[in-house]
């Protein structure tokens, strides 16, 4: 495993504390006896940044400590550590839509000059939306190590094997396709996230109401009622129960990713509607049972087009950190093209915000999965091409609207209430949290 070179880190850090960067600096491991707390998640990305981290320190002598925790778990502790100013933690995994929150509050230290200061970093090189989506107020709040969209996997002899020749194009045709494999003993055809929170059923809900032609508001930012009862959003609500609880493996209704994956990696179902960052643990090597049969395709749309899933996600910085210099050096050295382009072709990570590493034909070679039903590559290019900037919107308060429409789809899926019933709650909570918020009158 090639270890990427931090020569150009040195240099930045040799700016940012007003010293020379020449090759002395290196010797002079300019964090020596820093310690840095990174809490984050067990994704591969963190996995991979935790294996080669021995270069980060023996370069500039600092120590680097990894917490993490399942997705869930670390976004409720990244909240605790980051609402409360708390200084324990130097380096926090964050979702683009949470920026808002944190950085309107001042918890978050801006990477404006870091980035300015690092030789070769080259910001250019990113997918400008995953880089856009860090931003508020005009400032850089954090750097996005990965391009989060969905895309369809599907198994193409499966599917032959009932009729049909490619993935459905609308969610009305998955309905279709799912109804004829169950006639034809083929069931359970996919599965969903069904767990309640912005990060799980909501994240798969929202391409449906966008595609069905609703919105999260009227018209954002000019007018920012919620539409969250819309008819849109309630035939997107019962399509989205009708794939759940028809069709989808049983316990859906408390599913995550985790559970998705294994379902289609273990050939348990048809098709799946799941992370475009996930084809590397659905096909791996060791694991799967559907290497050669997977076809690769954007997800569904609907009346009003397609929209698929989009999101970054990457470390920012607590303002509170003690070692925030060497914190976001840390940062830029783990996102640097040498770093990324190290762990993505030594690695199942593929989720990268690098286009330089897109384009790059040993990442197509090792990443590129075409079975003959459709290349991962090309599909995810894509989806994210089809994603909507504002399929999360960039307010503070978007998560706790996000969560509220995770419990509304919940009570829908388990029949406590009906889609319209469930929505109506969620319209009158989120217009009275926008009253408070000054969003509305």
């Amino acid at each position: 495993m090639r270890i990427p070179t931090t020569a150009r880190l040195l240099a930045a850090v040799g700016v940012l504390a007003g010293l020379a960067a020449t090759t002395a600096l290196a010797q002079d491991k300019p964090y020596e006896g820093v310690t840095l707390r990174v809490l984050s998640t067990q994704q591969p990305w963190d996995a991979e940044i935790e294996k080669r981290v021995a270069a980060f320190e023996e370069e500039t002598g600092a120590d680097v400590q990894f917490d993490l925790y399942a997705f869930g778990q670390a976004v409720q502790k990244i909240g605790v550590e980051l609402s409360t100013g708390s200084p324990a933690y130097d380096v926090f995994f964050l979702e683009a839509s949470d920026v808002p929150r944190y950085a309107a509050a001042g918890r978050l230290a801006p990477f404006d000059d870091a980035i300015a200061a690092m030789e070769g970093f080259d910001g250019a090189d990113f997918i400008p939306t995953t880089l856009e989506a860090f931003k508020y107020d005009g400032k850089q709040m954090g750097v996005p190590y990965f391009a989060a969209t969905q895309l369809n996997y599907w198994r193409g002899p499966v599917l032959a094997e009932a009729g049909f020749d490619k993935a459905p194009e609308t969610f009305e045709d998955m309905l279709s396709i799912c109804k004829a494999l169950k006639e034809k003993g083929v069931a359970p055809c996919t599965a969903l996230r069904g767990k309640p929170n912005t990060s799980e059923n909501v994240w798969y809900w929202t391409q449906i109401m966008l595609a069905q032609g609703g919105h999260w508001v009227k018209d954002y930012p000019q007018d920012m009622t919620p539409t969250l009862n819309s008819p849109e959003a309630v035939r997107a609500t019962e399509i989205y129960a009708e794939l759940l609880n028809d069709y989808s493996i049983p316990g859906s209704v408390s599913a995550g990713y985790d559970e998705v994956v294994v379902a289609m990696q273990q050939g348990n179902i048809a098709m799946a509607i799941e992370g475009a960052p996930l084809a590397g643990r659905i096909l791996d090597p060791e694991l799967s049972k559907v290497q050669g049969e997977l076809g690769f395709a954007p997800p569904p749309g609907g009346p009003a087009g397609r929209f698929a899933p989009f999101n970054a996600q990457g470390w920012a910085v607590g303002a509170s950190s003690k070692n925030a210099e060497a914190a976001q050096a840390f940062v830029l050295w783990a996102t640097s093209k040498e770093t990324v382009t190290d762990v993505t072709l030594n690695s199942s990570f593929l989720a990268v915000t690098r286009q330089s590493v897109w384009n790059d034909p040993a990442f197509t070679e090792k990443h590129g999965y075409d079975f003959g039903y459709g290349e991962f590559t090309r599909a995810y290019a894509q989806a994210l091409a089809d994603g909507d900037p504002l399929y999360r919107l960039p307010i503070p308060e978007f998560r706790a609207v996000g969560d509220r429409v995770g419990l509304a789809l919940q009570e829908v899926v388990t029949g406590r209430r009906s889609a319209q019933d469930a929505l109506d709650a969620a319209q009158a909570d989120t217009e009275r949290m926008f009253r408070r918020t000054g969003y509305i009158d």
